[in-house]
């Protein structure tokens, strides 16, 4: 895969485009239907308490969010800030949602993303996929496996029950599985619909889903594998498709919902929005 090409100098202009990349990402995310169990434009999912213009409001309310926690990485600030600020967007996320939480995962995801790639774009003026997920490990890994703590989440329940990974695991990886999935799918670069639902396959049947898990258990998770596997083709889209939207109601009926899944959605179209345009 080629690399990505830029000439800016100046931090705000590279901090506002990847902003405007992780705002796209997230409604790419929403918009994707259908993606078994989670919340679209189409209908709620697998939840009775959000739907698509819910999650619209709040993934508009975090632009500021990523544009200064992304110019602030460029300018060199600690990984201690970049979380606080983190933070204080997920109670930007809560007051909009009226203590709904829509997008706390991707904020974190999305929020690292955005920080190393804005960081890796003031010191190249071009890189490839694999340059931006070794730059992920670089800017993170330590940070999160030493200092970052992430008690009283569900995540840390379901870890500390079931012995699985949780986000910050997945974080300390650079996104490895994100990053796999979307160089291994590249001849559906071009359908970034089948883009989404094979990625959606991929991500639910490697990833241990912490809010499956949280909501249905091991015998959620293990029933949803089974039956995502034999739903999707890569050279079957239209049945593919049709079959998606049976099992979508399946687990809307069951109360899975694959948030875990739904959050590394939006980091594969943020990759997406920077490399899918290159020249292969």
């Amino acid at each position: 895969m080629n690399k990505f090409q830029h000439s800016w100098h100046d931090p705000h202009k590279i901090a506002r485009f990847y902003a405007r990349l992780c705002v796209r990402a997230l409604y790419d995310e929403v918009a994707l239907y259908p993606k078994p169990g989670l919340v679209s434009f189409v209908d709620n999912g697998a939840h009775q308490d959000m739907d698509g213009a819910l999650f619209f409001r709040s993934l508009f309310s975090l632009r500021h969010y990523f544009f200064r926690v992304g110019l602030c990485a460029s300018l060199g600030y600690s990984s201690q800030d970049l979380v606080r600020w983190g933070l204080q967007a997920e109670q930007t996320m809560y007051r909009i949602t009226k203590g709904i939480n829509t997008h706390r995962g991707a904020i974190f995801a999305l929020g690292i993303l955005c920080t190393s790639s804005c960081k890796l774009s003031t010191q190249r003026k071009a890189f490839s996929l694999d340059d931006l997920h070794q730059a992920v490990i670089t800017d993170w890994a330590t940070y999160l496996s030493t200092s970052h703590c992430n008690q009283n989440t569900h995540g840390a329940v379901v870890k500390e029950k079931y012995g699985v990974h949780d986000a910050k695991q997945i974080a300390i990886e650079g996104y490895r599985l994100v990053f796999e999935t979307y160089q291994d799918l590249k001849a559906v670069h071009h359908d970034k619909l089948f883009l989404g639902l094979l990625a959606y396959q991929r991500f639910l049947m490697q990833l241990d889903d912490i809010n499956v898990l949280y909501r249905a258990g091991l015998s959620g998770l293990e029933f949803a594998r089974q039956q995502i596997q034999k739903t999707i083709c890569l050279h079957q889209r239209e049945q593919s498709f049709e079959a998606a939207i049976q099992l979508h109601r399946v687990f809307s009926q069951q109360n899975i919902s694959p948030g875990g899944v739904a959050d590394l959605l939006s980091v594969l179209y943020f990759l997406h929005s920077i490399f899918a345009e290159l020249p292969s």
